[in-house]
Formats: structure tokens, sequence, C-alpha cells
């Protein structure tokens, strides 16, 4: 039963609260030397990420900051705040599609900007399961229409924001993040834009994160709903985040994909009890737990680096970088993307999947996708990632959705 205590008794936390923020050690004398009186932009700006990352490049002083995003209101709110904490900063906000050649070219052409964080994704993965289309084209195609920009345009630096959840994907999301990695590695090239990937967890406290949605539950008097009592996360805070992304600028030379240092990952359990007590409440006798089941593409928790690579140190105690297995060509990825553009004119699921296991064979699709696809295909062959994993990472056992549709 939910408890009889009103919300408004419930103690405020702040998402921070619930981890202990580590050193980032930062080099910001290299950091300066990249940002302080250059152009910078930042696609997704006004997202978790990408509103931390302006409020971080802000505070080195750069030429312009150009904040690239479709959500007018959240962008409306981030230039507010800026021009409050930064009022000599010259923020320019821009509504546009990553995905539209002519918003992308048009501000990349009229702001020359010297370094681009590419933040701007889809990233909700039981979202992105039921519209794996928009997944494609938003992670996938967007990211190659801003980096053959940046390219065309001599940007000097390219900093793609990554994750975690494209080691061994058992997600749309995870498999189309993966193939943008691949993506802006094939465009790399010696003089010109240096193409780097940073990849990282969960942040603790972002929009429509697990801890948003247990406050919520909390405030409500719960219960607070886990997926799965084994679940586990890797988190940080987003200044954690922000830090190390502009050290991942610091030290890239072109091509590198970082590994951020999390620290031990999260029972998410473990998190919902911690954020009730901070709440002011006591697990179980105030609000209770329930169990709802891993949902379409979960992993019972993430890894960090696939079989084929190896994480070495970079010097930076929390940073390491992918030791890559040979590089994909740039006349492969495009004869790929074209095929995979076909396929979505088509709204082509089956082949869609089929695609991208093709360039990322180890995409395990989720139990609702692969009842999504032709099962009668005798090229389909799927590793059982519906099953309890006896290796490491592999999905919980995921109930079949019900009303599934592709789109």
């Amino acid at each position: 039963m939910p408890s009889d205590k009103p919300s408004n008794h419930v103690r405020q936390v702040v998402p921070d609260d619930l981890l202990r923020e580590k050193q980032a050690c930062l080099d910001r004398e290299r950091v300066e030397e990249l940002i302080q009186g250059k152009v910078v932009m930042v696609t997704g700006a006004a997202g978790s990420i990408g509103s931390e990352l302006c409020q971080q490049i802000a505070a080195f002083r750069p030429q312009a900051l150009v904040g690239f995003d479709q959500a007018e209101t959240p962008l409306f709110y981030l230039e507010r705040e800026l021009v409050r904490s930064f009022p000599w900063l010259a923020f320019e906000p821009l509504i546009g599609n990553i995905t539209s050649p002519a918003d992308v070219n048009g501000a990349i052409a009229k702001y020359r900007p010297s370094v681009i964080f590419h933040a701007a994704a889809y990233k909700h993965v039981p979202m992105m399961e039921r519209h794996v289309f928009a997944a494609v084209e938003n992670n996938i195609f967007g990211t190659w229409q801003i980096a053959l920009a940046a390219s065309a345009h001599a940007v000097e630096y390219f900093v793609l924001i990554s994750t975690d959840k494209v080691v061994r994907p058992a997600s749309v999301m995870g498999a189309t993040k993966r193939v943008a990695e691949l993506s802006i590695r094939a465009l790399q090239k010696r003089g010109g834009t240096r193409f780097v990937a940073v990849r990282f967890g969960n942040v603790i406290g972002s929009s429509g994160s697990v801890v948003s949605i247990f406050k919520d539950q909390i405030a409500a008097g719960g219960p607070v709903t886990v997926t799965h009592p084994e679940m586990r996360r890797y988190f940080m805070t987003a200044s954690e985040a922000g830090q190390l992304v502009l050290q991942a600028l610091a030290m890239g030379k072109g091509g590198e994909i970082f590994v951020l240092d999390m620290g031990e990952p999260v029972k998410i359990v473990d998190l919902a009890r911690n954020l009730i007590r901070l709440s002011g409440f006591e697990p179980e006798r105030d609000i209770k737990i329930e169990f709802s089941g891993a949902r379409p593409g979960e992993k019972l928790f993430e890894e960090l680096e696939l079989q084929a690579e190896l994480l070495t140190s970079t010097g930076h105690p929390r940073i390491r970088s992918v030791n890559q297995p040979a590089q994909v060509g740039k006349a492969r990825i495009k004869a790929y993307l074209r095929e995979l553009r076909q396929v979505c004119e088509r709204r082509d699921a089956a082949s869609l999947i089929l695609l991208l296991k093709r360039l990322i064979p180890d995409y395990s699709p989720a139990f609702g996708l692969q009842q999504a696809i032709s099962p009668s295909s005798p090229s389909m062959r799927f590793d059982p990632v519906q099953h309890t994993a006896a290796q490491p990472g592999l999905s919980a056992p995921i109930p079949k959705p019900t009303g599934f549709s592709p789109s």
C-alpha cells in the first residue's frame, strides 16, 4: 500500500547527493587553448549533457557558443540561464534538426565553429525499441550529416557523445550509437577534422532518468518500481561527465574512442532504497519497492569494451582509450548507409535489423524486435538475449510486449 504521508513531507534530494563526485583532473590550460576565443557548437544543447557542456564551455570564454537543438522551450530556458550566469557570453540559440542538411550546413557555414560537441541523440532504450526508424534517422543519419558538414567546413575537432550501451548492444539505441562511432572514424583523415568519441554511462538525475522517475513515485507515496533486483548501471554526475568530455577533447589526436571511468556499477534497487531514505522515508515500511521486469532492449548490466577491443591507459587516471580493430573504410560506410536509407524509406523492420547486425555482429535484438520480423528467414540468427545471462551483460528475461509496433 502507498504511504499515507503527503508529498509535501518529502525531503528534497539533489540527485548528486546519491553519488560521491570524483575528481576529474581537468587539464585547464589545454582546454582553454582549444576553446578560449574560438567558436564552439553544441548539438543537443538543451539536453542534460548538452546543457552541462554549455555551462562548462562558457567558463572558458569562447568567442561564441552556438547551442543547436530542435527543442524550443528547453533551449529558451538554457539561453536565460547562460545569460544570467555568463553575461559576457555570446550565445546563439539555434532551432534546427541534425538530420536536415540545410539546418546543419547553414549553421556551420554561418558560425564556422572550431569545435563541435555532438550530444544530440535519441537515448531512451525502450522508446527506441518501439521507434526503430527514428533511432536510425537521428542517431546514425543525424551523426553522419553533421560529421560530414564538420569535415567539409574544416572544423578542427568533432567530439561524439557516445554510450556504454554500444558494447554488445541488446538495444536499437546501442546499435545505432555504435554505427555512429564507426561512421565518424571512417571520416578521419590526416590533416582533417579530428574526430573523437567519448563513451560513458548514465548521468544521475538527467531528464527522464531513473532518479527523476523514482522522485516522482516517492512524492506520490509509492510504490517505487525497479525493473529487476540485479539490474546495475554505471552512474556519474553531470559535472564529472562534462569535465571528462572536455578532457577527452584536450587529449584527442583524431580517431580515438575514449571510455570514462565511472567507478563501480550501482544496483538500481540500492539506488531506490537510498533515495527513499534521503527523502525522509523508510523503504518497504513507508514506500514499497516493486519489481516490474526488464523492458525490451535492457541488459542486466552494461559493459565497457567489446570482445575485440582492449582498453589502454591514456595517462589520465579516469580516461582510457579503446584499442580498436581495423577501421571500417569511408567507402564501405557510405555504401552501408545508402542501403540503410533505402530500408528506412521502405519501413522494412526485418531488413533494418539484419543490416544493423551486418555491421554490428554482436548486436542481439531484444525479444520484441525478434517477434516483429519474419522468423522464417534462414539468414536470421539471433543470440538468445531474452535468456538470463551466463555471459556478462546479457539481457534479463524480457516479457513479450503487447501491441508492439516497430515504427
